[in-house]
């Protein structure tokens, strides 16, 4: 059988475009920037054909594929080359992870296999979707102690801030920034990522201008105090938010430039996908508090041996 994993590099990251438009996937695995940033937490290994490409993660804790990406109408046919490959080649059990709901559906649809396979809700990594327009306007009742944050900061601190789009000229500051920002945080890190996440932020930088993504940043008396990385899908017309760091010492800074990233960056966006919360209870409360219009399920499938 002829599926060869292959080490995941930023080259092969950006194949994923390719993929990922077979149909609407809003998860955020579905990036390039978001693969990028995660490969040395994960481990990442790929495999693609013309049907599907398919990522692999080996942590301590997990081993296994990720969902595939490719047509609909291919999941039952694609599941079952992937899974012929782990119980006879490889001899193992197939665990897959990261599903989403029509990718879950599609494989029930399959003779048996919800006898074979244990169905695992996995709720610390549903991503939280957005209207953009709520997010760009703060209208409504619901997003009242939002705007006042906001308008508190607009009014404090008037005449001393400016938005700006960056780009590889100011990774320097960045990351200086993000040291600081990191001497000022006490984390809750429940899956222990912490530590690979901001390797992959660096390993970003060191390679900005052959990833595709928008930077903005926002600066206080001429000094970066914040600023946030993302991505676009235009066929979902979504916008994919992977990194925001901003100073907490700066109230309502968090929502200015939650505001201003999305106004500038991604004017034309509709959806706004700002990832998961990794069950950290602090940042589950305050990526509910911007009320999404929905979570994207994940799921993990497990084969019983």
């Amino acid at each position: 059988m002829g599926i060869e994993l292959k080490k995941l590099t930023l080259a092969d990251c950006m194949k994923l475009d390719r993929y990922s438009t077979l149909r609407p996937v809003y998860l955020s695995e579905r990036q390039p920037v978001n693969q990028f940033i995660w490969e040395e937490f994960y481990n990442t290994h790929y495999y693609q054909n013309d049907t599907y490409m398919m990522c692999v993660i080996q942590t301590n804790d997990i081993s296994g594929p990720m969902m595939p990406l490719c047509k609909t109408e291919d999941i039952p046919a694609v599941f079952q080359e992937i899974k012929a490959y782990w119980n006879q080649v490889l001899g193992k059990p197939l665990n897959m992870y990261l599903l989403d709901e029509t990718f879950i559906n599609a494989l029930r649809t399959i003779p048996g296999f919800e006898e074979e396979f244990k169905i695992e809700d996995c709720r610390d990594n549903y991503d939280y979707l957005y209207d953009a327009e709520k997010l760009r306007t703060l209208s409504g009742k619901a997003y009242h102690k939002k705007k006042n944050h906001l308008n508190s900061f607009l009014k404090g601190y008037e005449g001393r801030y400016e938005f700006k789009i960056l780009d590889c000229s100011n990774v320097e500051e960045i990351e200086s920034f993000h040291d600081r920002w990191l001497d000022n945080r006490d984390y809750e890190d429940k899956h222990g990522s912490m530590r690979s996440e901001e390797n992959g932020i660096h390993r970003l930088f060191k390679y900005c201008g052959l990833v595709d993504c928008q930077i903005g940043g926002v600066y206080i008396d001429g000094n970066l105090e914040a600023y946030s990385i993302g991505s676009y899908a235009p066929e979902i017309k979504c916008a994919f938010i992977h990194i925001e760091k901003a100073n907490i010492n700066i109230p309502g800074l968090y929502n200015f430039i939650n505001q201003q990233f999305l106004i500038h960056c991604f004017p034309e966006a509709e959806l706004v996908n700002r990832e998961d919360d990794l069950g950290q209870e602090g940042l589950r409360k305050a990526k509910l508090s911007y009320q999404p219009i929905r979570l994207e399920s994940k799921y993990h499938i497990f084969q019983n041996s």
